[in-house]
């Protein structure tokens, strides 16, 4: 599939028709989809692929994936509202996408086992059925700089990594302004990581508190690699 072919089946699939500024909800244009599905497929390959699309809305990036050839997808995302729409967009394109409602940050927490030795209370962390998973995580994650969602962006940047099977990447967009803390928290994860490309995104008046009809933010498009997997939630 060409580039603008994928930017054409993408501009097909439908965003929330409620979107709740309190989870930051943007939708990802298509043409920064496909770019980044583009890239995933030319760095890590997509075909055949365990795909992960976390916080995804409508699911574009999921769907995008499973276009390109992934094996599954898997969705996730907190609103009920917005898995609704995706399943509809999953439906019409008739792709390999399970949608999953949950919050996204509960994905790679440890569980409790009972009766495991060598603890004192019988009990042990054991890992989330999720983590290493996937050979590609996609997201459009909160940006996390408003006061009600501060260092969501950075929260979800953990989850994806810990999903990533070692070898894996996570694909993710960030504010440029949060670069060099980005790049400090994949570093202290043990990952590799660079800025793939430096974004214009747009983002239309959607809310009570937005005043212009549209808003460019400057965002990095990242490419972070689980080279080497720790705890994203290590012990304090």
């Amino acid at each position: 599939m060409k580039l603008k072919e994928l930017i054409g089946q993408l501009e097909g699939v439908k965003t929330w028709r409620q979107p709740k500024s309190e989870l930051e909800q943007y939708p990802t244009p298509p043409d920064i989809a496909a770019h980044m599905l583009f890239s995933a497929d030319a760095q890590d390959s997509l075909d055949d692929a365990l795909v992960a699309d976390l916080g995804c809305g409508g699911g574009v990036l999921g769907i995008g994936a499973a276009m390109m050839g992934a094996s599954h997808v898997v969705a996730v995302d907190i609103d009920s509202q917005a898995l609704e729409v995706a399943a509809e967009n999953v439906a019409e394109f008739e792709v390999p996408v399970d949608l999953v409602c949950c919050d996204v940050l509960q994905l790679s927490l440890r569980k409790q086992a009972l009766g495991a030795v060598g603890s004192a209370d019988g009990a042990t962390a054991t890992e989330s059925r999720w983590t290493g998973l996937f050979d590609v995580v996609l997201m459009n994650p909160p940006f996390g700089t408003r006061p009600d969602n501060n260092g969501m962006d950075v929260a979800f940047l953990r989850v994806g990594l810990a999903l990533c099977r070692p070898g894996g990447s996570l694909y993710t967009l960030h504010k440029t302004a949060t670069r060099a803390f980005i790049g400090k928290t994949a570093a202290e994860l043990g990952a590799a990581s660079e800025v793939v490309a430096e974004l214009k995104f747009e983002i239309p008046r959607m809310y009570k508190h937005h005043r212009k009809a549209c808003v460019d933010v400057d965002v990095d498009f990242w490419r972070i690699s689980a080279t080497d997997h720790r705890d994203p939630y290590p012990p304090v």
